[in-house]
């Protein structure tokens, strides 16, 4: 291997074991959160666990507003900044997002503490269960901390970890939630026994689901300082090592104007601009305020599908949609666990030009979660009423929706994580229009179709918007990154999904028909073959690499390195 070689294979085992670390939190996260609905539905009755979830839900959507876009911000400048030779200036870059985040949340709970009697009438029908004010109250409380800590932990990730965001947000403070909110209840109850909705076991049980949310806003506070502090010492040591030379020469900044990089390409972000908190701060709040509206699109697009088919086609229909659309993205916990885990590393790399390493880095990537996330989509696409009988009797009338968003799924799947590209190279504005015009596109034809359709017209208006968004995004990252992301081993690694998983299924429906027991055992029979066509072909899909970050030393996935090559003399 040459010395490149050896340094994206090193990268990409590390991006393969934040990769994993996050898949784990995220599972854990998933898994504990399913504990406290079923303990919060057990403990207060339907409800008690609706107006737990209303106030809850409300929380959580002001904190994820009340971010601003900084933390995706913060998870590009603070990689950037370092290759750029300013490491002095990430502290300004976490002040120029943490103070607004929390000055600007501190003054939205404010306002909704106080305007919670009016608040009242529009979060919950009438009447209102008793002692509401309160339950908002108290669940607006946490939303500085919620965001602000958050934010502080986007500082952990950007300086090369993301351990702490997976401790404090998937794992720790759910686990917390769960302990806390079964004590809160089992005092509650004694208390007010027998009680289904009162003031007191509901607002007992927010007040226990809002203490962990603080402990983790301060918890991520000191975990942002000590990374902090270990950014500007190992600056501080570049420096005199180097006699605080600028970035260039240390190799780590952007070459001068017309200069190539070892790769080849020309730096994606230019030269570098100017240090200095002022132009730190320009530089994040013109990244984030693009990054915040494409989100406030992101989370509309989430939840315009289930409103239009309640108001359009009825509330059972709506109860058939959602169950399909949370099934489409149950599976993307491998895409987003890479999100997470590739962000920093394609953030520096586009800062040095390294455009070589990004391609190389983008479609290894999109491989891995094409292998590892295809199989459960095709399962959905090509099984896709024998999958939703899981869910009782009446929902199998969603098996057309499922497969289309199945099928969508599978196309952001496969341009793997081309979203966080784009916004590691700085684009945020243009992320937004595409973000923005997916969710106007998915609106209007969802308002044509579904009163044909139903279901169904909910379903092909949300997938020809994901199926548009990343086509979109692609063609933008190509022509203005320069960047391609399809390859020949993601097209084998889907070709092989689908030779194991749909045609299997396609060919027994057409002999046998429907039969539950049966599609399980061509699953099984398909799984088998798939595994085999990986290990057959896991140098070409890396996947030495992917089980370097696994317990997997006994597979022997890797190649014998091949010897030093003799020299011309010794020939």
């Amino acid at each position: 291997m040459t010395a490149v070689e050896d340094q994206r294979s090193a990268e990409l085992r590390g991006i393969a074991r934040a990769g994993t670390i996050s898949l784990i939190g995220s599972a854990a996260s998933a898994v504990l959160g399913f504990a406290l609905v079923v303990q919060v539905s057990r403990g207060l009755g339907t409800a008690g666990a609706g107006a737990f979830s209303v106030v809850v839900a409300v929380a959580m959507t002001l904190a994820v507003a009340g971010r601003f876009g900084t933390d995706t911000a913060l998870v590009r400048m603070a990689p950037r900044l370092r290759a750029l030779g300013r490491t002095r200036d990430i502290d300004a870059a976490a002040v120029a997002a943490l103070v607004p985040v929390f000055a600007g949340t501190t003054l939205l709970a404010v306002l909704a503490w106080w305007a919670a009697p009016h608040l009242v009438g529009v979060v919950f029908e009438h009447p209102a269960p008793p002692g509401a004010v309160w339950l908002i109250r108290v669940a607006v409380a946490t939303v500085p901390l919620g965001a602000t800590g958050y934010v502080a932990l986007a500082v952990t990730r950007g300086l090369g970890s993301v351990v702490p965001l997976t401790v404090v947000e998937s794992i720790a403070k759910p686990a917390l939630r769960c302990a806390f909110v079964g004590i809160a209840m089992a005092a509650a109850h004694r208390a007010w026994p027998h009680a289904d909705l009162t003031a007191g076991p509901v607002l007992w049980t927010t007040v226990a689901w809002a203490i962990p949310q603080l402990i983790g806003g301060l918890w991520a506070a000191a975990l942002a300082h000590r990374a902090l502090a270990a950014a500007r010492h190992a600056g501080s040591s570049v420096d005199s090592v180097a006699g605080a030379a600028p970035a260039t020469a240390l190799g780590l900044g952007a070459p001068a104007s017309g200069a190539t990089t070892t790769s080849g390409a020309a730096p994606a972000s230019g030269a570098a601009p100017a240090s200095g908190a002022a132009a730190t701060w320009r530089e994040l709040w013109g990244f984030a305020a693009p990054r915040a509206a494409a989100s406030a699109c992101e989370i509309a697009g989430m939840h315009s599908g289930i409103i239009l088919v309640s108001a359009l086609a009825g509330v059972a229909d709506a109860g058939v949609y959602n169950a399909a659309l949370r099934l489409a993205l149950a599976g993307t916990l491998a895409l987003q666990a890479l999100r997470l885990a590739i962000a920093p590393t394609l953030a520096r790399l586009l800062t040095v030009g390294d455009l070589d390493g990004v391609e190389h880095l983008h479609r290894t990537a999109s491989v891995w979660i094409t292998v590892v996330s295809f199989p459960l989509y095709l399962v959905f696409a090509a099984w896709p009423t024998e999958v939703l009988r899981l869910f009782g009797p009446g929902f199998q009338a969603g098996g057309t929706a499922l497969a289309i968003l199945a099928t969508a799924t599978l196309v952001n799947l496969a341009t793997g994580p081309v979203s966080t590209l784009l916004l590691m190279s700085g684009r945020s504005t243009l992320t937004f229009a595409v973000t923005a015009a997916s969710l106007t596109f998915s609106i209007v034809l969802a308002l044509v179709l579904i009163p044909r359709y139903g279901v169904a017209g909910a379903a092909i208006a949300k997938g020809a918007a994901v199926v548009g968004e990343n086509i979109a995004v692609t063609v933008v990252v190509r022509r203005s990154v320069g960047v391609r992301t399809l390859s020949r081993p993601l097209v084998h690694a889907a070709l092989a999904g689908v030779l194991c998983f749909v045609v299997p299924a396609v060919v027994y429906q057409l002999f046998a028909g429907h039969d539950f027991p049966a599609a399980v055992l061509v699953v099984l029979l398909g799984t088998a073959a798939y595994l085999a066509l990986l290990w057959r072909h896991r140098d070409e899909f890396s996947l030495a690499d992917l089980a370097a970050a696994l317990p997997l030393d006994r597979l022997r996935l890797r190649r014998p390195r091949p010897g030093p090559r003799p020299s011309k003399e010794n020939r």
